[in-house]
């Protein structure tokens, strides 16, 4: 209702896709949500003729947010039982003659009438319950089972429910593809022609959904997925030691820039890996970070490999046609172990890369001086597979930290990164100087950092610091003026669009 009076529904095709993203924020909200949450909740959903301002607005009124905007609490002059335009954030003086009302009609009557329920609401989302239907309790009740269909031309689907049941399948298919999202397959079958005569759902194999915090590391399943690893990963950064948590709180950062709420609730980990994309937003982080890949075959037997060994091609990786990957390991870094996350796109939300990279810089105190003793550069969207700068690597070992290590690793770096003119994806000149860019700023960062805790003199200069500082979104503002002008009956008035509640 909120959508339809604000204008915020006129084709009606775009209604349902961003109703039921609010209504699902609502539903498991504690508390009121903030601005933030709820255009989160709202990216990926797409308009092409209403336009944001007005959707925006229809469901900023549920925000948790002392405005005069938004609640009537805050606005001087204003009596408490006076309804509070949501657009104007002043008393409601919708005209009761324009919409049909009798002059002798009181304003705040006709406002409050159909529209208090929407901008004054301090509806949580656990009190729709009472109103709500219930999940179907025979649907709750009902045990799973495996599942073999089959489909046109041949196509077969699984859905196995341990592991043991997954090996076997893909013994007997070893040219199966395993999925749990679809994001992927789901492209290549509709868009690029591409046909699996077999496919097997690993979506509720516990095994492969397990989330383990270990002494040492995560334990993280191939088919987690990546909203239940941002979940986890934000736990583990309350909980565990500053120090140990940089690597997590890297891939977090990353994830929030990855893709929209509706992919993250079904994408999972290991697909991201497997698929194997020049430009994946994760895998140069994996490698960086010392991420180790367990992968399991057919008889049950195990083996782990190092990240940056598991990519061995354009979208080939280190797995044979009966084995699988069982499992991601991430360990916790260690005291003076910086790594940071860098993407750079067209624009920030929902967009692949034009290039990513993952650094790791380990640090030790040798006497005044602040020593590297391990250093990690990977870059994506450079080459087939994530690129490792080993020359600059092995520049940086051993090297202090200070201003003269930068001009020589930049110097190493350009010298490394070679890309050809006709590289796919074009704009190889921004490309290269992105490269050194995200150097530059890992620089500023750790020593920054290092700064603040006094293991270095002071050498930054101000004005550098700003690169230091973290992206923080601004929610969106807009205002739209109209004069209502009567041209007859309802041109010039703005009128809700018949069709909108409907819709």
């Amino acid at each position: 209702k909120s959508l339809a009076y604000a204008h915020g529904s006129q084709c009606g095709f775009c209604t349902p896709g961003f109703v039921m993203s609010m209504y699902a924020l609502l539903r498991s909200s504690k508390g009121k949500p903030t601005e933030e949450q709820i255009e989160e909740a709202l990216a990926g959903n797409l308009c092409r003729c209403t336009g944001y301002r007005a959707i925006v607005d229809a469901f900023k009124v549920f925000a948790k947010k002392d405005d005069p905007m938004y609640t009537h609490h805050s606005s001087p002059g204003i009596s408490s039982n006076a309804f509070v335009c949501p657009l104007s954030g002043k008393q409601c003086t919708c005209g009761a003659m324009s919409a049909g009302y009798p002059e002798t009609s009181s304003m705040d009557e006709v406002c409050s009438t159909n529209y208090k329920h929407i901008a004054c609401s301090e509806t949580v989302g656990s009190s729709y319950s009472d109103k709500e239907l219930i999940f179907p309790p025979e649907l709750l009740l009902r045990k799973m089972v495996p599942l073999s269909l089959s489909g046109f031309g041949g196509i077969k689907w699984f859905r196995p429910l341990n592991l043991e049941q997954v090996l076997d399948l893909k013994s007997r298919h070893p040219d199966a593809r395993l999925i749990v999202g679809n994001t992927e397959v789901g492209i290549e079958t509709r868009f690029k022609d591409a046909r699996y005569q077999v496919l097997i759902l690993v979506a509720y194999v516990p095994e492969l959904c397990a989330l383990v915090v270990k002494d040492d590391g995560l334990e993280i399943g191939s088919a987690v997925r990546l909203t239940t690893l941002s979940i986890a990963l934000k736990e583990v950064v309350s909980k565990r030691s500053f120090h140990e948590t940089s690597a997590c709180r890297a891939i977090l950062e990353q994830l929030k820039w990855f893709a929209g709420n509706q992919i993250k609730n079904v994408a999972s980990v290991g697909g991201n890996i497997c698929t194997a994309s020049p430009i994946s937003d994760l895998n140069p982080l994996w490698i960086a970070s010392r991420a180790e890949f367990r992968i399991v075959d057919c008889q049950g037997n195990t083996r782990t490999t190092l990240a940056k060994n598991f990519f061995k091609g354009y979208r080939r990786v280190d797995l044979k046609h009966n084995e699988i990957l069982l499992s991601i390991f991430l360990p916790w870094t260690r005291h003076s172990e910086y790594v940071k996350e860098f993407k750079q796109a067209h624009r920030r939300d929902d967009d692949i890369a034009l290039v990513n990279a993952g650094m790791r810089i380990l640090l030790e105190k040798n006497g005044m001086a602040v020593k590297i003793s391990e250093a990690s550069i990977v870059y994506g969207g450079i080459a087939p597979v994530p690129y490792l700068a080993t020359k600059t690597e092995f520049f940086l070992k051993g090297k202090d930290w200070g201003p003269d290590l930068l001009d020589g690793a930049l110097d190493t770096l350009k010298d490394e990164m070679i890309l050809a003119d006709d590289a796919p994806g074009g704009m190889v000149e921004f490309r290269k100087s992105l490269t050194l860019s995200f150097f530059f700023k890992l620089y500023l960062w750790i020593t920054a950092d290092l700064e603040a805790s006094g293991s270095i003199i002071r050498c930054l200069q101000p004005s550098y610091l700003s690169a230091v500082q973290p992206y923080k979104k601004v929610t969106t503002k807009g205002v739209q003026n109209y004069e209502i002008v009567k041209h007859g009956k309802p041109v010039g008035s703005p009128i809700m669009h018949l069709s909108a509640e409907m819709q």
